[in-house]
């Protein structure tokens, strides 16, 4: 059995990679990354988020990851699977320089908050595009969009945009006009609301903002690479419930499924890797070869044969395997840093 551990944010550009790692106080993973396996990595396009795409891969996806009417699905199983489904997640549009850079936000917006921004998109595209049949959707801190019209447009992952100028990744497509005068109205409405409202206090990063992602409509998945899926990212247990998962193998974050290869997503460097934040990136480092180790530990005694990490990068996504009796195997010794970086 396997544990698949996907690593968005955990190949370094190449330029920078041995310089970066040389900081890196992690001497559990580097002795055990020094006897793994690794693979050649595999490389997809440019803008997106490269552990979706190979995700995607893995359960049979053709081409770009479709993730929202998978999510929607896994967050309310009554949802209707024919019509389309965006990601409209609030977001921070942060001013630097001569752009806007798309920011998570601090905090979620508090429930009576995020009711009244939600009431004002509703409102929004009911005025703007109600011949689509808006219907916003919000389940669990998520909010998503069906259209019974679909819209025409391409859109890069939210994971994808993050520390990036917001115009290098606005949709595109015939539709591309009609989402920017619905994202400039609704900025405008929550203006307003906000106006009698103290200013944002200590600069703190409030939804200013949304970011239209990952449409497309629900189909089967033809693959089934997994038994269980052990997270609680409603994407990757959407796509398992199409690829014919049953929903009681949806395990919570970091639960051992007692049989079959599992597969988890550890999001520790992905935000500091997409501002390049690479001190923060160390110590997020730190903290995930904690768990990683723990990990390791209890799949071994739970009969697992091997954890393996899918590196993830801006474009390349390499898969190291370790696997029990690793550790006599002494006459592997890969350094860390070209394991760790993306193709120059």
């Amino acid at each position: 059995m396997r544990w698949t551990v996907v690593v968005p944010g955990g190949l370094l550009p190449y330029p920078i990679a041995a310089d970066v790692l040389a900081g890196a106080a992690t001497p559990w993973l580097a002795q055990a990354l020094a006897r793994a396996q690794a693979e050649p990595a595999i490389r997809f396009d440019a803008g997106g988020a490269t552990h979706l795409s190979w995700l995607w891969r893995q359960f049979g996806g053709d081409g770009g990851p479709v993730t929202a009417p998978y999510a929607l699905r896994a967050l309310d199983a009554d949802a209707e699977p024919g019509v389309q489904c965006w990601h409209v997640d609030p977001v921070h549009f942060a001013f630097a320089r001569d752009h806007l850079l798309v920011t998570p936000l601090d905090d979620p917006p508090a429930p009576p908050e995020e009711a009244v921004l939600a009431a004002h998109l509703q409102a929004a595209l009911d005025e703007l595009a109600g011949e689509a049949g808006p219907r916003l959707h919000r389940r669990r801190g998520h909010w998503l969009l069906t259209l019974a019209r679909p819209w025409s447009l391409r859109a890069t992952p939210l994971e994808g945009a993050l520390g990036q100028p917001a115009h290098e990744h606005w949709p595109q497509g015939p539709d591309a006009g009609l989402w920017r005068r619905l994202l400039t109205e609704v900025q405008m409405r929550w203006h307003e609301e906000r106006s009698l409202e103290e200013p944002e206090a200590n600069g703190s990063r409030r939804t200013n903002a949304l970011w239209l992602h990952g449409g497309g409509t629900w189909a089967e998945l033809p693959a089934k690479p997994y038994a269980a899926v052990a997270d609680a990212d409603p994407v990757l247990r959407g796509w398992a419930l199409a690829a014919g998962l049953p929903r009681e193998a949806l395990r919570d974050d970091g639960e051992i499924p007692p049989r079959g290869d599992a597969v988890s997503i550890a999001r520790d460097l992905l935000v500091p890797a997409q501002f390049e934040a690479w001190g923060q990136w160390l110590d997020r480092l730190a903290q995930l070869e904690a768990s990683l180790r723990a990990l390791q530990r209890a799949c071994f005694a739970a009969g697992y044969e091997e954890v393996a990490l899918a590196l993830c990068g801006r474009r390349e996504v390499r898969v190291a395997r370790l696997r029990r009796g690793d550790a006599w195997k002494l006459w592997r010794r890969a350094p860390l840093a070209p394991l760790f970086a993306e193709q120059a």
